[in-house]
């Protein structure tokens, strides 16, 4: 409860401190909470902070009376004796600088980068948004680092039967079913649908992107997974993504690389002499 009464505090103290910055011109006292006057501009000014309706006569008293009750929250911590204005100092320098951080570069990214600006970077940069991508089945004995030589060749030798029975006329999507060990892709007859050059791994990838024809079988590979058989059924191709589906990517890009650039320019032009 401390901690949560503290921090109420110092958003008070920043809100109030902010509100009152420029209001020189003598107004109505309508409230008085221990020693401050509070004033019809103060209020004026903080419920224009809270973009309240001056219209909702209700809404407004509401917020009038948190703000007192908040101002003499403030004022009851800063009579305890472990009440410090130093910390409190720093609290609030954290607290102006992120809000000054978050407001200014809300609006200066908005400004610098645009959609033509991220449609611009889209088109010099294709290649990062297109890959070469096979359509491929296959049936997978599962080899663990801790099998012994004795398991390793029973599942080859179960992999080079699944292969025999292709290859004498058996379906794949068959000979899948009923042997392969990834029960997931086992259950669409082997199918893993189309996928990117390097996905499975180098010699996974190296039998379908450079070893394959359309139709044809492989011969059971070993990889990290475990033992092989593939069928490619269609040819690689190239597939571009649209720009809408990589938009969301290279705003978050070209923004990040925007901030970056806008905060050393910042801090280059003051000082620090140490």
């Amino acid at each position: 409860m401390k901690i949560i009464i503290k921090k109420i505090s110092l958003v008070t103290v920043l809100i109030g401190s902010v509100l009152t910055l420029g209001c020189s011109e003598p107004s109505n006292e309508v409230a008085k909470v221990g020693e401050k006057v509070v004033t019809a501009q103060e209020l004026a000014n903080y419920f224009e902070f809270k973009r309240l309706d001056a219209k909702n006569t209700a809404l407004v008293e509401s917020a009038k009376k948190q703000y007192l009750n908040n101002l003499a929250l403030v004022q009851a911590i800063e009579s305890q004796t472990e009440y410090s204005d130093e910390k409190l100092a720093f609290e609030l320098f954290e607290i102006k600088k992120d809000l000054l951080l978050n407001r200014y570069f809300n609006q200066y990214l908005e400004q610098v980068v645009t959609e033509t600006d991220m449609r611009n970077y889209y088109a010099q940069n294709q290649e990062q948004y297109q890959s070469q991508q096979a359509k491929v089945s296959h049936i997978l004995l599962r080899v663990n680092p801790a099998d012994d030589e004795t398991t390793r060749q029973a599942k080859y030798s179960k992999a080079v039967e699944a292969y025999s029975k292709i290859n004498t006329g058996s379906d794949f999507s068959v000979v899948a079913q009923s042997l392969s060990e990834d029960r997931v892709s086992a259950k669409k007859g082997g199918q893993l649908g189309w996928i990117k050059a390097g996905a499975i791994g180098a010699t996974f990838s190296d039998t379908v992107f450079n070893q394959l024809k359309a139709g044809q079988v492989s011969e059971p590979i070993l990889t990290d997974f475990g033992y092989h058989v593939i069928l490619l059924e269609q040819e690689p191709k190239t597939v571009k993504r649209s720009f809408e589906s990589v938009q969301g990517n290279i705003k978050r890009s070209l923004r990040k690389a925007a901030k970056d650039a806008e905060l050393a320019r910042l801090q280059s032009t003051v000082s620090i002499t140490l």
